[in-house]
């Protein structure tokens, strides 16, 4: 998906919301949003929200000498999750069908976000969840797939989320898993010190996607990167900002929240659906 006009104010939103989060002192909180405002003047609409979202995340970072402003909210959702997981683990094992509850937690916890939701009740979350349809569905094209499948690529998303995913992962018994997360801080996505504290450290392989910083990894959408999804047997990703910058890979399966107008629209169904599909290019 390219960047749309009306993802100018929610950058500018989610720059002043981080900016306070990073920095008490309003100087350097306007300074944050100024030079926001210049970047997105500038920026080319042939590019995807999380390339623009990496230069903004720069910016707050460099003013405010705050490498990571989520930190202490990222240790919070991760003890929320965990309190969660004997509760995530019991729906599982009481289910008539394992793998969709195990399906259906993982997108309620992607409710955890926030570059898109100020607010959140997590529990209502995934009452409301395990009760609902997929506006879009591909479970059963998935578990196809699934059976055949040897080595999963899986795409994280957000701290606290990564527990949800465990309980999806250790539905997928002896596959080969390699879980991509951050490779340094950008809102509250997962890192590496998420795997660990999530419990998947030593279970899983870890890759890098990168967070806008030198080093950090390539984007996502870089070719290399993208071979590396093509030679696993299934990849599945989760959230919006990779569906963001993937959508058109039609081999992957995303699995998301839909948060965003403009992602409903391309997507032809509702804001606060659940989907599960794979990649496609929209008519709209």
């Amino acid at each position: 998906m390219n960047v749309n006009l009306d993802c100018v104010p929610c950058f500018m939103q989610q720059a002043l919301k981080t900016a306070r989060i990073a920095t008490d002192d309003e100087r350097k909180q306007e300074e944050i949003l100024r030079e926001t405002a210049g970047l997105l003047s500038r920026l080319s609409y042939e590019c995807s929200p999380p390339e623009i979202a990496h230069q903004v995340h720069e910016v707050i970072r460099r003013v405010s000498g705050n490498d990571d402003p989520y930190r202490e909210i990222k240790l919070h959702d991760n003890k929320l999750a965990l309190g969660l997981y004997p509760w995530l683990k019991q729906q599982v094992r009481e289910s008539d069908d394992p793998l969709y509850t195990a399906v259906k937690l993982a997108v309620a916890g992607n409710v955890i976000d926030y570059g898109v939701n100020r607010a959140f009740n997590v529990e209502e979350t995934i009452e409301r969840v395990l009760e609902m349809d997929f506006a879009l569905d591909s479970m059963d094209e998935f578990r196809n797939e699934l059976r055949k499948a040897v080595h999963i690529y899986y795409l994280a998303d957000n701290a606290g989320e990564i527990v949800f995913d465990r309980v999806l992962i250790e539905e997928f018994r002896d596959k080969r898993i390699t879980l991509v997360v951050k490779g340094g801080p950008i809102i509250n996505d997962a890192t590496l010190d998420d795997v660990e504290v999530a419990g998947l450290g030593g279970r899983v392989d870890v890759d890098y996607i990168g967070n806008g910083m030198e080093g950090s990894g390539p984007e996502r959408t870089d070719p290399l990167f993208l071979e590396k999804l093509r030679e696993a047997d299934l990849v599945l990703s989760k959230g919006q900002g990779n569906f963001e910058g993937l959508n058109r890979e039609d081999y992957i399966y995303f699995l998301l929240m839909v948060k965003c107008p403009l992602i409903a629209r391309h997507m032809g169904v509702r804001v606060a659906d659940i989907v599960f599909t794979r990649g496609f290019r929209s008519p709209v």
